[in-house]
């Protein structure tokens, strides 16, 4: 055919290859920034798109090495994912159409054929050639080994969006209990007489100057989210003050940001002297754990980045096996 058609011919697959590798990083652009910030699982950067793109190109570089810069070779990778799209594609639509409000059950049953179709030949493809499937392999431990990392190593941020009052009562008494200084004490559950043997407890160990701020805090029902507003209710409870904080995702996190917002003169809280590794564990994937020692850490950890604020509160860690000397 002659080195024209040849040179065009190279020209062309290079083109629907670069079309092709620019579709999936527009697709990762829009995806990674979405999805890995918001659980924790990327580092706050990722959330830009300039460094995302160098990253990504980085990893197409080493991918091309990999191979040679061989399209045979890369055929088979590209086609594995192309089909799985197309795959979970014809999945999603057909559930859409099954129960959605645009419904219909002979539509939905096509794209069920379709699916079958579309799962025969990626079956057929892996097993013909298993290169997509190796490098989508390595790809998805890469992000779950990076993703475990970054919670890991985050988890000690704050971890909240703001503050949302649920009515101007709760506002004024936020801003008179940060202007008297008071101690913070986080107790649970929320009753009366929770509250009083804490408070029992405290008057008992330390010299207490000024009125108690008792914090509760709840948890969100969806634990993999890494950031959220706090909705924050205020009350007085006789001379002490009652902060009731909801939609938080980890128990210490919120409590360290409601002492940074209030500034208090001293925080009381409590260990419960069970399995340190356990408790690690839970606070990781569940919000809770030690809080005691968490909010310590978390606290040592602000303050480490910010050295010029020197108005921090005192740090009380009180065992609740057994009662501890006097201070």
């Amino acid at each position: 055919m002659g080195r024209g058609f040849a040179t065009t011919y190279d020209l062309v697959t290079i083109l629907i290859l670069w079309f092709a590798g620019a579709s999936a990083l527009a697709g990762l652009l829009n995806l990674v920034p979405r999805y890995l910030p918001r659980f924790g699982m990327a580092p706050a950067w990722v959330a830009y798109s300039r460094p995302l793109v160098l990253l990504l190109s980085g990893i197409d570089v080493v991918v091309t090495l990999v191979f040679r810069a061989n399209v045979e070779k890369q055929g088979g990778a590209y086609a594995t994912g192309v089909l799985v799209l197309m795959l979970s594609a014809a999945i999603a639509a057909a559930l859409a159409l099954r129960s959605g409000p645009g419904r219909s059950p002979l539509l939905s049953t096509y794209c069920w054929l379709i699916s079958g179709v579309f799962a025969y030949t990626l079956t057929v493809n892996v097993i013909e050639r298993p290169d997509g499937v190796i490098i989508a392999s390595v790809f998805i431990a890469f992000i779950i080994l990076v993703g475990t990392f970054s919670r890991f190593r985050r988890a000690t941020e704050l971890r909240v969006l703001g503050i949302d009052f649920v009515d101007s009562d709760s506002e004024r008494l936020w801003k008179e209990i940060a202007e008297d200084r008071v101690d913070l004490a986080p107790y649970t559950p929320d009753d009366g007489p929770q509250r009083a043997r804490v408070a029992d407890k405290i008057r008992a160990n330390y010299k207490v100057l000024g009125p108690f701020a008792f914090v509760n805090v709840t948890l969100l029902d969806n634990r993999s989210e890494f950031l959220s507003p706090l909705t924050v209710k205020v009350r007085r409870d006789c001379d002490n003050f009652v902060v009731e904080v909801a939609q938080a995702v980890a128990t210490a996190n919120a409590i360290a940001y409601i002492s940074e917002r209030l500034r208090p003169r001293s925080i009381f809280l409590e260990l419960s002297r069970r399995n340190l590794t356990a408790q690690a564990m839970r606070f990781l994937l569940f919000g809770e754990g030690e809080v005691g020692l968490q909010v310590y850490n978390i606290l040592l950890r602000l303050w480490a980045n910010d050295r010029e604020n020197l108005s921090r509160p005192n740090l009380f860690l009180m065992s609740t096996a057994q009662r501890t000397d006097p201070k």
